[in-house]
């Protein structure tokens, strides 16, 4: 049997794929007519323009996002296996699968989302199953490839138009194949919509084969002449979020940089098979089979074309600036960019997704009913209000100070190892805390925290007695001691739903760490470190290298690589999964099997001494208190990466589906699995 889940190419275009939730904001009005009935056929679909746009709207709802059911792990976000965040509650599917290193060929066709993969490759039910949410990537291949394929049938739709959904399609298309191509290496390339019956012989390519092929259709998207480079600003209130040639062409930056990495780009492939059950694995599927230098400088080529083409025109895409030089200047500049959509004024987003519209109706309740995308809108945003990702203390030290520098307090840790009474988390670069929650002093205006003006979450602070509004340190959620900001903000619904939000797959901002790396790679230091300072000077910082000078940027390349990842992390952590997989393809062992922490933050009394009981809330126009700290080793739900020897380099891929190998069209296991 050789062929490719021949129900996956099949049309299948059930009611369902009409009347999938679609967000007005982004993808203009829902199906405007009654919906066709099971005997819908390709011929209705393309027979009247509405029809077609709504067909390519749920493609749009399939672009990845970690923040939605159907990135499986029971929804968790994927950020809970890097080194930022940890997964605390106990059905979190981390803590049965990846955690206890319990992952198994299984993972990608069982229905338990406790024991599902981080990455939906197949479903057991088919592509046209809704298993917990779960999509194919094949079920959107088979959307574009349809209508790349069909579009010039539609009758009533202008030829721009159908060059411009062509370029739609060809880049949501990339986009997925690249979501799997982070996460299993080489994959099998469908390279038309195969009719039923016929036969699908190609087998898995190469790792080499497939970024080359995910490349030539970011290529075709690129020369749609009726692909534009923006959302024209009187538009962008219906159609932000739809994609433009901006967002191919950032695309083709990001994926090159992922081939470029060492864990594909190497001497050796990252692990070898041990055996070859079926005979047909072989390494090049998870290696380019040699190590090339030059990959880098393609990298570089594709930012320079992205930012030549946004100087054509006009500079469209730009940072958004702060308004004044502060804190609250540097952390709404930095709100607007992560969390909300591009407006009229606002143009940073070059690739987002829009799982809900507002924050506090996916994440207080399940009855959802602005939500498009994978199943139930906002799912892994509530699990991830609960606990399912929490920050560590490591997240704490990636951000740096507010002058500029890294952080420097590595031995502060401990009794007596704080005589001065240091406050750690004072003075620190901006993103911090508008990434977590932190004990502070004094909040910036119109940054209250649930009306608060300060935040005392050491032991036996507020978040023991005023749980409400700072949430719970022996909960779940603030089991770090840590509690998250970064898109939860308060938790109160009046600020999570000031505007609708956008989860950056891409954004203006990565585009220059980025170039920043590929130059660092191709020995432009001095260049990595501009392109570095251009989005560190949003926040306020320093240059980088001025107020390091102990790292030697300017001629230390693993050092200034260092920091662009540290830099990374800051920026565009907790978006789109990018920490994990900048961890994956830098092959960061080191991060992987180096055990995580919590914080516990002790105040001191006049003496120097702890108090370790009773209630220790700061009463405002008191003094602020000084304080101890301790680094404890996370104990709940610790990983077996941590353990000594545990270590395997299979870790760097996930395994692919049993069910799908045994369909006998040439797909195999990745090693070690």
């Amino acid at each position: 049997m050789k062929k490719l889940f021949n129900y996956i190419l099949a049309l299948g275009m059930a009611t369902g794929i009409f009347s999938a939730c679609v967000d007005d904001i982004n993808v203009g009005n829902a199906f405007l007519e009654k919906s066709p009935g099971v005997d819908v056929n390709i011929d209705t679909v393309f027979s009247k323009a509405e029809y077609t746009r709504n067909f390519l709207w749920s493609a749009y709802g399939q672009i990845y996002c970690t923040y939605t059911s159907g990135n499986m792990m029971n929804g968790a976000p994927i950020d809970v296996l890097s080194d930022s965040y940890h997964c605390y509650v106990s059905w979190g599917g981390p803590k049965q699968s990846y955690y206890p290193g319990g992952l198994t060929e299984d993972a990608q066709d069982t229905e338990d989302g406790n024991f599902q993969g981080k990455f939906s490759y197949s479903t057991k039910s088919g592509l046209d199953s809704d298993a917990g949410g779960r999509v194919s990537i094949y079920e959107t291949v088979r959307k574009c490839w349809q209508i790349i394929e069909n579009i010039d049938r539609v009758p009533d739709m202008q030829e721009a138009e159908k060059s411009r959904l062509r370029g739609e399609a060809y880049t949501i298309m990339a986009s997925r194949y690249f979501d799997a191509f982070r996460n299993f290496g080489g994959l099998c390339l469908v390279k038309k919509a195969y009719p039923v019956g016929e036969n699908f012989t190609e087998g898995r390519a190469t790792a080499f084969q497939t970024v080359e092929f995910i490349d030539s259709l970011i290529q075709c998207a690129i020369n749609e002449p009726g692909y534009i480079w923006n959302i024209p600003d009187a538009d962008i209130g219906q159609w932000s979020g739809r994609l433009t040639r901006a967002s191919a062409r950032a695309l083709r930056a990001k994926v090159w940089m992922f081939a470029a990495s060492p864990l594909f780009n190497n001497d050796k492939p990252y692990l070898t098979y041990d055996k070859k059950p079926t005979g047909f694995e072989n390494e090049e599927h998870i290696w380019f089979g040699k190590k090339d230098p030059s990959l880098w400088n393609r990298c570089l080529k594709y930012c320079d074309e992205f930012f030549a083409d946004n100087a054509t025109n006009g500079n469209y895409y730009q940072l958004i600036q702060p308004a004044t030089q502060d804190e609250a200047g540097y952390r709404t500049a930095y709100r607007r960019a992560y969390r909300y959509r591009n407006d009229a004024t606002h143009h940073e987003k070059l690739f987002d997704a829009h799982p809900t519209q507002l924050m506090s109706s996916s994440v207080k309740d399940g009855n959802v009913t602005n939500g498009w995308g994978w199943g139930w809108a906002g799912f892994a945003l509530d699990c991830y209000r609960q606990g399912g990702a929490v920050p560590t203390n490591e997240l704490m030290e990636c951000f740096g100070m507010q002058d500029g520098r890294d952080f420097p307090y590595s031995d502060i840790y401990g009794a007596g190892k704080n005589p001065n009474g240091v406050d750690i988390f004072a003075d620190r670069d901006p993103r911090l805390y508008e990434t977590m929650m932190v004990p502070r002093q004094s909040l910036p205006a119109g940054f209250d925290y649930a009306g608060f003006k300060y935040i005392d979450s050491w032991e036996g602070g507020a978040m023991y007695y005023d749980k409400s509004n700072f949430g719970d340190a022996e909960g779940d959620d603030g089991a770090s001691r840590y509690r998250k900001f970064k898109w939860m903000l308060d938790y109160t619904s009046g600020r999570m739903d000031d505007e609708y939000i956008g989860v950056s797959y891409i954004r203006l901002a990565e585009m220059y760490l980025i170039r920043a790396e590929a130059k660092a790679e191709t020995g432009d230091l001095q260049g990595a470190l501009d392109d570095l300072h251009i989005v560190r000077s949003r926040v306020g910082l320093g240059r980088l290298e001025k107020m390091n000078p102990e790292l030697n940027l300017t001629s230390n390349k693993e050092n200034l690589i260092n920091e662009i990842l540290r830099e990374r992390n800051c920026e565009i952590g907790a978006e789109c999964g990018d920490r994990l997989y900048d961890m994956v393809r830098r092959m960061r062992q080191d991060l992987f099997t180096k055990p995580l922490h919590e914080i516990r933050v002790y105040r001191l009394d006049a003496n120097g001494n702890r108090l370790t009981s009773g209630d220790q809330r700061w009463v405002e126009g008191t003094p602020w208190p000084k304080f101890e700290y301790e680094k404890i080793q996370i104990v709940n739900g610790a990983r077996r990466w941590w353990d000594p020897g545990y270590w395997t380099n299979k870790w760097y891929l996930d395994p692919v589906s049993r069910i799908e190998i045994q369909k006998g069209y040439g797909l195999t296991q990745n090693p070690g699995w």
